[in-house]
């Protein structure tokens, strides 16, 4: 399972050929009861001072592993169901925290805007209260996009919290990414507080189903507005993500890309995969898969057998 060899761009044709195919057969099993929670008093606090805007999906059973997953660009906690409701089906416990910004952020008037520093607090402290309350339960943090940049960072600042990392698309090298930096520049140079639509440089590059892009656009959850100071603001964090990278020494990370991706390039995460320190590391490339592959409904029941089995390997 230990995949450390160094990957290039020719590699791509032979994980696509592999990837492409049905890894596994669709899992017949009967998903058990779920119980899904927004109150801070159902389950542990996040922290003493501040109440994080979480999900949870929570098996029946006594879970064998506690997964954290933090969301995309311009969604929220929300976009994990669908994850949240399978893993917990395999026993795990799910819970999904928005990013300060996005979700349930955006009601509270002086926190609604995006703030890496104060979400890489929230995570620390997240992981430190589900350490305590689930003693010698391995921990896995799990992000997309951006939030698979933020748990690279994450788990590099507090590897003694972390027990894995399940990476997915979370290269700053997108397409069209000079002609997007110009475009806010250029805004915020105009007004830096002004929010610019989302739409065109990101919506409409993660997926190319119509309907999926719509339902973005309508969930009252998602936030597809960012002023050109949020903007600036995320493309630095993502310019960080190589420093992040060569510093996880020991986390056993899978990293996960979709082939067919048209807001982040490929190549860009092998890259980033050839950056980890740690040689306890996987790479996959998903034949079919566009930019998100575990949030809005996109996890198939074969990646979901693959991720499960990831983590179970890494734990013998």
């Amino acid at each position: 399972m230990h995949k450390h060899r160094k990957l290039t761009s020719s590699a791509l044709t032979l994980l696509l050929s592999v990837l492409s195919l049905p890894l596994y057969a669709s899992p017949a099993f009967s998903a058990p009861p779920v119980r899904t929670t927004r109150k801070v008093s159902a389950v542990p606090t996040w922290s003493a001072n501040i109440h994080v805007p979480f999900r949870s999906w929570i098996p029946r059973n006594k879970p064998r592993q506690v997964l954290l997953c933090v969301h995309g660009l311009g969604f929220s906690s929300k976009s994990f169901t669908q994850f949240g409701r399978q893993m917990a089906a395999r026993e795990f416990a799910v819970y999904a925290m928005d990013v300060r910004g996005f979700g349930a952020w955006m009601q509270r008037t002086s926190e609604a805007r995006v703030d890496f520093e104060g979400c890489l607090a929230d995570i620390e402290g997240a992981l430190r209260t589900l350490r305590a309350s689930y003693p010698h339960t391995p921990i896995f943090l799990v992000g997309e996009s951006m939030g698979g940049a933020i748990v690279l960072r994450a788990a590099s600042r507090n590897p003694q919290l972390v027990d894995g990392i399940v990476c997915s698309v979370p290269s700053s090298d997108r397409y069209a990414k000079i002609s997007s930096e110009i475009i806010v520049g250029a805004h915020y140079l105009e007004d830096k507080n002004k929010p610019i639509d989302l739409k065109p440089e990101v919506i409409d590059r993660t997926t190319a189903d119509k309907a999926l892009r719509a339902k973005f656009e309508a969930d009252p959850t998602n936030r597809m507005k960012l002023t050109p100071q949020e903007l600036k603001q995320f493309n630095e964090f993502m310019k960080g993500n190589n420093d992040a990278a060569a510093l996880i020494i020991k986390t056993p990370v899978l990293m996960l890309a979709g082939f067919k991706d048209k807001l982040v390039k490929p190549e860009g995460t092998i890259e980033l995969f050839n950056l980890l320190s740690t040689q306890d590391k996987m790479l996959m490339i998903v034949g079919d898969g566009e930019h998100l592959l575990l949030e809005e409904n996109q996890l198939t029941p074969q990646l979901s057998t693959l991720v499960t089995d990831w983590i179970k390997s890494e734990l013998k």
